[in-house]
């Protein structure tokens, strides 16, 4: 039997303004095709489909254009679960039909551990897969008025564990390899700038060594890059398939293929293609003129840049140069597509300024709540910070309004 295990699709999302269905539409067209030549049997995607919690009807399209062109593939199984950035109620609300399709949705975590259990047959192979999706607080421990924020963080971490072995213990029963999936942080995993901090600020990330030894594999969802946590390789994240922010620029995106017989035969990864590169330039004007000016674009879709121009002197006339610049480089037919400009100088005086204001959805909502409490010039900062990640944490754990 053959699983391929991917995460974080974040359909809908965009980068500074820039939609990204065109980068989905071709990773699904590619993971299809991938699916057919290797004969994956399952699919497995481990949380954030969507970019948030209501998606557009644009981001919708693509997700069940994809499903439905996946039940005519050699792939018979699929299992979703749910992310931080999911809501259950999307997610699950045709989870009845898409069932008889066999395609199993688990939005959130389940009263009866059993319906997070899924049972993948071929032939003679059986394995069963625990669908772990994203665990809220209300999920996973009793929450106490007044209890402090350290409480807090070891009360999440004893009930995420608590909710594995339960499972675990469940999933032996059956007498055949097994899967975990999951949506969270592990501790010393590599991060990106793009992740929603989960579980106060990822401070509660679970310890490697506290999943069950009765899984062979555990497929996990939530940090974008992907990456290896123990020495065998048997648990680790398969990342998002398309860089989400700049800083994931020189990833190699992949999928994990795992080959399953009585046990794990092999885990193997695919380089998912680059549709289109995200690059980062800096440097004064002259520099990064010149690069711009000779920058071409091959990729299939026309690439995106971040460039941060650097003066030391303040000179009136430089920001109608730089938005010259991008205006021309943006015209111009190079493959190339500005859309993240920095004006910088740097000496005693120095300030930032970008050619246009920056929009909400390129700042999380931590670093608007940051930039309050600069403007305010307000006392105990780091207390307040504290106080507002666990409001966030409450917020983003325990309602989907």
């Amino acid at each position: 039997m053959r699983i391929l295990h991917t995460s974080d699709w974040h359909i809908g999302q965009k980068l500074h303004g820039y939609d990204r269905d065109e980068e989905h539409r071709l990773f699904f067209n590619w993971l299809l095709e991938i699916i057919d030549d290797q004969k994956i049997d399952a699919l497995l995607v481990a949380g954030d489909i969507f970019d948030v919690g209501f998606p557009s009807n644009s981001a919708l399209k693509l997700y069940y254009t994809f499903l439905t062109q996946l039940v005519q593939s050699h792939c018979k199984d699929v299992i979703i679960t749910g992310g931080n950035h999911d809501y259950i109620s999307t997610l699950e609300a045709p989870s009845q039909v898409l069932s008889t399709l066999n395609i199993h949705i688990v939005g959130g975590a389940k009263e009866q551990l059993e319906e997070e259990i899924i049972k993948l047959e071929k032939g003679d192979n059986t394995c069963i897969v625990a669908a772990v999706p994203f665990l809220r607080d209300k999920d996973i421990r009793q929450i106490n008025a007044g209890e402090s924020y350290e409480d807090t963080v070891t009360a999440i971490n004893k009930g995420i564990i608590r909710h594995y072995q339960q499972i675990a213990e469940k999933a032996v029963q059956y007498n055949a390899p097994s899967i975990a999936m999951g949506h969270l942080y592990v501790q010393g995993a590599g991060l990106s700038d793009s992740e929603r901090d989960i579980h106060i600020g990822n401070l509660a990330g679970l310890n490697v060594s506290s999943f069950p030894d009765a899984f062979d594999y555990v497929a996990l969802g939530h940090i974008h890059r992907p990456q290896k946590l123990n020495k065998t390789g048997t648990i680790r994240y398969s990342g998002s398939p398309i860089a989400l922010s700049f800083s994931e620029r020189k990833d190699n995106k992949q999928v994990i293929v795992i080959d399953v017989d009585k046990d794990v035969k092999s885990i193997e990864t695919v380089e998912v293609p680059s549709f289109r590169r995200l690059i980062s330039l800096k440097g004064n004007f002259q520099e990064i003129e010149s690069q711009l000016d000779s920058y071409l674009g091959n990729s299939t879709l026309c690439d995106w840049a971040e460039v941060t121009i650097e003066e030391y002197a303040m000179d009136t006339n430089m920001r109608s140069r730089f938005e010259q610049l991008i205006d021309e480089i943006n015209a111009k037919d190079n493959y190339l597509q500005i859309v993240k400009p920095i004006l910088k100088f740097i000496g005693e005086n120095g300030s930032e300024w970008g050619t246009k204001d920056v929009s909400l959805e390129d700042l999380s909502v931590k670093e608007v709540f940051d930039q309050l409490l600069d403007n305010k010039q307000a006392e105990y900062k780091e207390v307040l910070k504290q106080t507002f990640t666990e409001l966030l944490d409450e917020v983003y754990h325990q309602t989907e309004s």
